[in-house]
């Protein structure tokens, strides 16, 4: 079979950092949890990036066989999606809360998208794995449905939550968070939850990773989305701060020993 290529931003990096990014969910909603900087800015930033990716990739019909993805995709990310709604104020939580919730719209709308016009395309020609390889047919597309139909009401319950969570979780105070065992802290869960994310997420993982093998296909890399993802990862180490941008204060801030050291030299001057 020869090499199908396709649109950009399916690159053997760009589906690793995607992963990764769903790896890193629970460490991101522990990252805002009382936390006034904006650490969930650069997942929402990365999330509707990709998303909006993959509607005009959709749209323009440049996806083959990982047009079989979204319907799946939809069921796992948009989960994954409530992790970048935490924050230490309500007004941060809401506007995070609504870019969560429209990113959920849009992946769900792609993946009916994808379901109406791509995939009929790749009938007696798509190839898939499951107990087996299969190749896609009206009666597999039958079947697709029905996971579309259950994953759609998955995320209109997730669209509440997205508006939930946030107004919930803003009203954690710096105490109450001192409470928390340290194992449950943002470090510790980046290598737990991400192992946790993969115990869950790995079957998806291979499923695509299959799809991408046996129908040769091939992407350049959506160097946007990779710079993305390393903004998104430098937000979320950022240490948190319980006051209003507390964090910029203490980036842009200098450090009192040099403070003391001018304040001390004029004072000698004077004294001379």
């Amino acid at each position: 079979m020869s090499t199908i290529t396709i649109v950009n931003g399916f690159s053997p990096l760009n589906r690793w950092l995607l992963y990764t990014s769903f790896m890193l969910a629970p460490a991101q909603f522990f990252s805002g949890l009382g936390n006034n900087c904006p650490s969930n800015f650069g997942f929402l930033a990365y999330n509707w990036y990709t998303q909006i990716s993959w509607l005009h990739a959709i749209q323009n019909h440049e996806l083959h066989a990982l047009s079989l993805l979204p319907v799946h995709f939809n069921l796992l990310f948009v989960f994954t999606y409530l992790g970048g709604v935490t924050s230490g104020n309500l007004a941060m939580g809401i506007f995070l809360g609504l870019g969560t919730g429209g990113v959920i719209i849009v992946n769900t709308v792609a993946a009916w998208i994808s379901w109406a016009t791509n995939q009929p395309e790749g009938f007696g020609v798509y190839q898939f794995f499951f107990f087996g390889w299969r190749t896609l047919s009206p009666g597999w597309h039958k079947f697709i449905l029905v996971w579309q139909i259950s994953d759609s009401l998955f995320a209109l319950n997730c669209l509440y939550l997205a508006i939930y969570l946030p107004i919930k979780m803003s009203k954690y105070t710096k105490e109450e968070m001192d409470k928390i065992p340290w194992y449950l802290g943002k470090f510790p869960l980046i290598p737990v939850g991400a192992a946790g994310a993969l115990l869950v997420g790995w079957p998806l993982i291979l499923w695509t990773e299959l799809i991408v093998a046996r129908n040769n296909i091939e992407s350049d890399t959506d160097w946007v989305a990779v710079w993305l993802f390393i903004a998104q990862a430098g937000a979320m180490l950022m240490p948190g701060s319980a006051t209003y941008f507390g964090c910029m204060k203490r980036a842009f801030k200098k450090p009192k020993s040099d403070g003391n050291f001018i304040v001390g030299s004029l004072n000698r001057g004077l004294a001379r």
